[in-house]
């Protein structure tokens, strides 16, 4: 009544703080991976530059400097909020196969009581074959359009930020038939979430942009100045 209990938000796209958008749900292939009560369960899809490394002489960013490297499935639990409570399914990036399926969770796991025996596992395998919460099949299911998904994501990479070496994408298959592949968002300080990669591709990227980089932190601390 008189106003009280109203609060005003204006969205981002109209200079607000606020991001404001229609719900998005999971596509019915993804929903039939998990339980009921899922949440919006994403794919992590990791893409490296070379771009970044001549974006002096680069005159264009062009495509062939643009490399996904893993795929993941957050198949998100039961009842959970977020797909951070999550199995992690490893994805073949070339043919889509889903494998095998492991968790992070214990990399959250704090306090020193944790090192006790029977505690906190040190590792985990990709041993995992079925979602948990309802003895669900997923590994050996092929990710529809894993081409298109791939494709956009090096893409947003090339057009977005090919300065950046690193780019962890969230991918949402959708229920919206308009937009059944979503860029859901964009990670510049982001981690596999356990996918498998080339590691020699890996390497020979992360060396050459340790060669590029040293130089440029050597000449920025010989001038006093703070390498960024």
């Amino acid at each position: 009544e008189g106003g009280m209990g109203i609060h005003f938000y204006h969205n981002a796209s109209d200079g607000g703080d606020w991001i404001i958008q229609n719900r998005i749900q999971n596509s019915e292939w993804v929903s039939g991976l998990l339980p009921k009560r899922a949440p919006l369960s994403t794919f992590r899809v990791i893409t490296s530059s070379t771009c970044c490394l001549d974006m002096e002489t680069i005159a264009t960013p062009d495509r062939a400097g643009i490399k996904a490297l893993s795929c993941v499935f957050r198949a998100g639990r039961e009842g959970a909020a977020t797909d951070h409570d999550s199995i992690l399914f490893d994805i073949d990036p070339a043919t889509g196969v889903i494998g095998g399926g492991t968790t992070n969770a214990h990399w959250y796991r704090l306090g020193p009581h944790e090192i006790l025996p029977g505690k906190c596992p040190w590792r985990s395998t990709h041993g995992t074959t079925h979602h948990p919460d309802g003895n669900i099949p997923v590994t050996g299911n092929t990710l529809p359009n894993i081409k298109g998904i791939l494709e956009l994501v090096e893409k947003g990479h090339l057009d977005l930020c090919p300065d950046v070496p690193l780019v962890g994408w969230d991918v949402v298959l959708s229920a919206d038939s308009e937009v059944p592949i979503c860029l859901l968002e964009v990670n510049l300080s982001c981690n596999f979430f356990r996918g498998s990669f080339d590691w020699g591709v890996y390497l020979d990227f992360v060396e050459k942009s340790f060669e590029k980089l040293h130089p440029l932190r050597v000449e920025a601390q010989n001038n006093g100045k703070k390498f960024k």
